[in-house]
């Protein structure tokens, strides 16, 4: 029984920051963070395309790919980049039941000493945090602006190039 509170206290401190993330982040916005239609749909797609990869690595961990379609895969990609973890991925703790950065490129013997191959939980905050703002980014980078006007020929000549007849 005494394991099973572990468990549950464990999964309450979780839900906990994670609420107290979203409460900041609604409450308090980021400091040049824009209230435009642009930002609600970049940050619309950013979460679905989060959302994807979360529902994918519950099955199995998710490594990121820079081929891929989805800007989170890309994101994962780079943050392994920037951290130097090539197996940096994205998996299923079963024993809380979040979803959490792993490194798959540890050995066996390390991984069994630090409790398994997921990275610590300030590491595993700095890592979410820099994956939401990669898919952003991406998401931006990715999105059409306006177009273009169409113009005539004539509107593109100058004055004096005028028709001779």
């Amino acid at each position: 029984m005494v394991d099973k509170t572990g468990r549950i206290g464990q999964m309450v401190r979780n839900l906990g920051g994670q609420l107290k993330d979203a409460l900041k982040g609604a409450l308090w916005p980021e400091e040049g963070e824009l209230n435009s239609p642009r930002s609600a749909i970049i940050g619309q797609v950013a979460r679905k395309a989060i959302g994807e990869l979360v529902n994918q690595a519950k099955r199995h961990p998710q490594r990121g790919n820079l081929a891929s379609a989805n800007p989170a895969y890309v994101a994962l990609s780079e943050l392994s980049e920037n951290h130097g973890l090539p197996g940096l991925a994205l998996g299923l703790r079963y024993e809380t039941g979040e979803i959490s950065f792993l490194d798959l490129s540890l050995d066996p013997e390390t991984a069994n000493r630090q409790g398994g191959a997921f990275v610590d939980r300030p590491m595993n905050r700095i890592l979410w945090r820099q994956l939401k703002k990669l898919v952003a980014i991406k998401v931006d980078r990715t999105m059409l602006g306006p177009p273009r006007p169409i113009r005539s020929p004539e509107d593109n000549l100058s004055p004096d190039e005028g028709d001779e007849s």
